[in-house]
């Protein structure tokens, strides 16, 4: 039980990996100001649009810290908001052509990133490891 390490510190390290190569590779093709925080909001939007109180939930974080984050975004030209046509008072957050140009480049360097750890497993196993994982994140749903 001494050299036991928990599952966590192995996908936290794979976490690490992925995100570092991302945002290492997103400063090399010009933009320098997006941080991993903003992840949450490129991970969680939909495409109908998004409140901040939706996002900040999905992401686990304040409010305030998700507010802060959508403002960035939207003065750097990622984000648009309109009203909610469901509910005059709410605001829902869209991605820009800039946004979803962003959103795409950084989901290929993730795909090109895994084809590393498929090429180490294999493709089977590295086929069996993603639908595992799949399993797991489904049922904490």
């Amino acid at each position: 039980m001494d050299d036991f390490k928990s599952i966590g510190t192995h996908l936290k390290s794979l976490l690490d990996d992925l995100v570092i190569n991302l945002h290492t590779q997103l400063n090399n093709a010009g933009f320098p100001e997006i941080r991993p925080s903003h992840g949450y909001i490129f991970q969680y939007i939909n495409e109908e649009g998004s409140r901040i109180t939706e996002l900040a939930g999905h992401a686990k974080i304040t409010k305030q810290s998700m507010s802060a984050l959508v403002y960035q975004l939207e003065d750097w030209g990622y984000l648009k908001r309109a009203a909610d046509s469901r509910d005059k008072r709410g605001v829902l957050f869209f991605l820009t052509d800039k946004g979803i140009s962003l959103q795409n480049m950084s989901r290929q360097i993730n795909y090109d990133f895994e084809r590393q750890w498929e090429s180490r497993l294999g493709i089977a196993n590295y086929q069996k490891f993603r639908e595992n994982l799949q399993k797991l994140c489904i049922s904490l749903k």
